[in-house]
């Protein structure tokens, strides 16, 4: 797979993966998460599983926002996971786990400091079909409701992300560490080029998230990217700056083999 070079991370620090082995799991900077008082996560659908490692590897307000996940959701899952386990649609015994999803959610945000809120996340000057103008939040209001300092954010919002970069960069001072997913990158690698020359935490990792799709340049369209604070970071060597990284890295799709990154001139 090919990158343009802006992508490749020429800085470097100790990272550690979070979340669930395969999808859903994401490397950040050690430093950042002993830095956080907070962690902001934006999506998460019926995986939490990297809110709940950060949270054991320091315990700190865990605020995660998505509309989508309510009690139809729930209902729904339950269903499909009803009617898979009767035409054994898939392994038997993963069904019956995926029965008790639904309460492992209700433990995880019954602690005091894990909290859900149930709204999307845009521009609240936005106007959104078919949302309510009180479900949607953004970067600004949250931290003007919540007044956190020293946060860690996460990002996964399937294409939204785009919308409140310039958020992003206007709250930098406080923010500890980011992990983006960045979405239909052959549409707007533009805008993650300026994201990245002009955001002053510097690009650390990159994995390329292997359920999106290859362009016709050999450019894959989704990418996962982990920001840090300067003081944290070193220069990377020529040989550090090969992607994936091995023991680090996993592909999100494990029926299919993460491919090395050639980055080059744009």
């Amino acid at each position: 797979m090919k990158l343009p070079k802006y992508l490749c991370p020429i800085k470097k620090t100790n990272l550690t993966r979070l979340g669930k082995d395969n999808d859903g799991g994401y490397v950040v900077a050690k430093k950042s998460i002993e830095k956080s008082d907070a962690l902001i996560s934006f999506g998460i659908s019926d995986d939490w599983s990297f809110e709940k490692n950060f949270r054991e590897k320091k315990n700190v307000t865990i605020i995660c926002f998505d509309s989508s996940v309510n009690l139809i959701f729930w209902l729904k899952r339950s269903i499909k996971d009803f009617i898979d386990l009767l035409l054994f649609r898939n392994n038997p015994f993963k069904v019956f786990l995926n029965f008790f999803t639904y309460f492992q959610y209700l433990i995880f945000f019954s602690h005091k400091n894990v909290i859900h809120e149930k709204k999307y996340i845009a521009p609240t000057q936005q106007i959104t079909p078919g949302v309510k103008k009180d479900s949607i939040t953004d970067l600004n209001e949250i931290l003007e409701i919540y007044r956190l300092k020293n946060f860690f954010l996460k990002i996964d919002i399937e294409g939204s992300e785009y919308r409140i970069l310039d958020q992003i960069l206007k709250n930098e001072k406080d923010i500890t560490g980011l992990v983006i997913e960045f979405h239909d990158c052959d549409y707007h690698y533009k805008k993650i080029e300026n994201f990245v020359k002009n955001f002053t935490l510097e690009l650390v990792h990159i994995h390329v998230n292997n359920y999106g799709l290859i362009d016709k340049f050999d450019r894959p369209t989704v990418l996962e990217l982990t920001f840090s604070p300067k003081d944290f970071n070193n220069i990377r060597t020529e040989v550090e700056k090969e992607f994936p990284v091995l023991g680090l890295d996993q592909p999100n799709n494990k029926n299919k083999q993460d491919l090395p990154i050639l980055f080059e001139d744009n």
